[in-house]
């Protein structure tokens, strides 16, 4: 009896000291808050600042989601994530952060729908996914602004209009294209609502995508936003017509009152095309004795002729085999494409590439894609499985991520030649040790 109590003793604390020493697994959230958090005036810009944080670190960016909301313009700028570092009920969370732009332009309250977000944290055998809170942004309107189709607000505003040819007489399927630029002082060009290009019957309409542009000047900072919307229209048969008159209303924040500019209309006729025959038959010349025109096909042209009608003859008969080829063939490079994404050469080309640059919130990411492509560094890799025993660059190289995440500066410390020392010495330890665990044990000689 005694040796099984005692038995038993060791067993739970061998349990209890196996438990102690295992990798917890991560956690992970995600906020959101609106900056500001009060309500706006309708036309102004809103911050969503989106935050997702794990108690380990990220291999790979989120995805962050895009998504509208009625009435109200949504962007989320290409700006690099801030990276964030904070205690949460004695826990330490790191993370990122993104902001995105919001601009109301109606006064009522919106309703901002959770974000589902697509992260990937360490330690974690595949993605997982967070989710922000639901929010509500209150937005109002200036008195005197009701009843605004869309509310925007800008000092003073500009609007040019376009016609390219000029308004005449055209021929039916030649486009006659309606350009419209707006120019907003001191606005963003994202906040400029788009001109109506409406369509008219008779006439096929094509719109091309909008261009904006920001002004910025070195002194004074954004000088105004620019938004240029064009569509080209088309007559299928001949008549006159006319592109209404195009209305833009818009919230003078200098004199605080509703302004609008009013395009005048296009009027523009199409006629129909006047096609000259291939040839006539001149038959008052040949008839009077008048000198006329023999066209003489060669026996050349009817052998080329003759080769196009076999070939498409034969492309029909063999479609299904020529089908049969391409179809394989895309298979091919769409697997050779995968092998390659999936390659250490180009994990390794991708790491080389951002530790260069010196952008050390993409090396760490880059250094995680590499190192899980093989098994030298465990399965997920961790930075512990590097031997650093006389090693000081390897060293080195264990605390710059360490500090990253702890939100010092360290990619000033190391260089790409540096990097790639260490971790090439390290697999080739690792593959070392791997085949000296596989070689057979000496032999006993009696």
């Amino acid at each position: 009896m005694k040796r099984f109590l005692v038995g038993l003793a060791l067993w739970l604390s061998l349990l209890a000291s196996g438990s102690a020493t295992a990798d917890p697994a991560p956690r992970i959230m995600a906020r959101a808050h609106l900056e500001p958090a009060g309500p706006v005036v309708a036309g102004s810009e809103v911050k969503l600042v989106v935050d997702v944080l794990t108690t380990t670190w990220f291999t790979e960016a989120p995805n962050w989601p895009l998504f509208t909301i009625p009435d109200a313009i949504v962007n989320l700028p290409d700006e690099q994530a801030d990276n964030l570092s904070e205690d949460i009920d004695g826990t330490r969370w790191f993370g990122v952060s993104r902001a995105y732009r919001i601009a109301p332009q109606a006064g009522k309250t919106f309703e901002i729908a959770p974000l589902t977000i697509t992260v990937y944290p360490g330690g974690m055998t595949g993605p997982a996914q967070v989710t922000t809170p639901a929010l509500k942004l209150v937005a109002t309107l200036p008195p005197g602004a009701e009843g605004m189709s869309t509310f925007f607000a800008a000092p003073k505003l500009t609007v040019e209009q376009r016609i390219e040819p000029a308004p005449g007489h055209l021929t039916v399927g030649a486009p006659l294209t309606r350009t419209i630029t707006q120019r907003a002082a001191g606005t963003e060009s994202m906040l400029i609502p788009p001109a109506i290009l409406a369509d008219v019957a008779g006439l096929k309409r094509y719109a091309k995508p909008a261009a904006t542009r920001n002004i910025v000047e070195d002194r004074a900072g954004l000088v105004a936003g620019e938004r240029t919307d064009s569509a080209s229209y088309v007559a299928d048969r001949k008549g006159t017509y006319n592109l209404p008159p195009v209305t833009i209303e818009w919230w003078n924040t200098t004199t605080r009152r509703k302004e609008k500019v009013v395009l005048p209309a296009v009027r523009f006729s199409a006629a129909a095309v006047r096609e000259k025959p291939l040839f006539e038959l001149p038959v008052d010349a040949m008839r009077e004795g008048m000198p006329h025109r023999i066209v003489v096909i060669h026996a050349r042209q009817v052998i080329v002729g003759g080769v196009v009608v076999l070939g498409v003859i034969l492309l029909i008969a063999l479609r299904a085999r020529v089908g049969s080829f391409v179809r394989r063939g895309e298979r091919a490079v769409s697997q050779a494409r995968k092998r390659w994404l999936a390659s250490d050469a180009l994990a390794w080309r991708k790491l080389a590439r951002a530790a260069r640059k010196g952008e050390w919130r993409r090396t760490i990411p880059a250094l995680y894609a590499w190192m899980d492509r093989g098994s030298d560094f465990g399965r997920p890799a961790r930075f512990a499985n590097i031997d650093a025993t006389g090693d000081d660059e390897a060293a080195s190289l264990i605390a710059a991520v360490a500090s990253n995440y702890a939100g010092d500066k360290a990619w000033t410390l190391l260089r790409w030649k540096e990097i790639g020392a260490v971790l090439r010495r390290s697999a080739d330890r690792a593959k070392t040790k791997r085949k000296n665990e596989t070689l057979p044990g000496p032999l006993n000689r009696y």
